[in-house]
């Protein structure tokens, strides 16, 4: 991961987004696991805090 290498070199905020867990296809947990909806409320939630803190940049 380079976030802070290019944080730094541009200036800019930088970061690295990952679903940091994958469903066993065996074994799907439906309440905890990965979903598509999960990972669209995740992009919203992270586009969010970054419009949130766009002034202070």
């Amino acid at each position: 991961m380079s976030t802070n290498q290019l944080a730094e070199r541009f200036g800019a905020v930088s970061m690295t987004l990952e679903m940091p867990f994958k469903d066993n296809d065996d074994a799907p947990d439906t309440d905890r696991g990965w979903a598509p909806a999960r990972s669209k409320q995740l992009a919203r939630d992270c586009l969010a805090t970054l419009a949130d803190i766009i002034g202070t940049l």
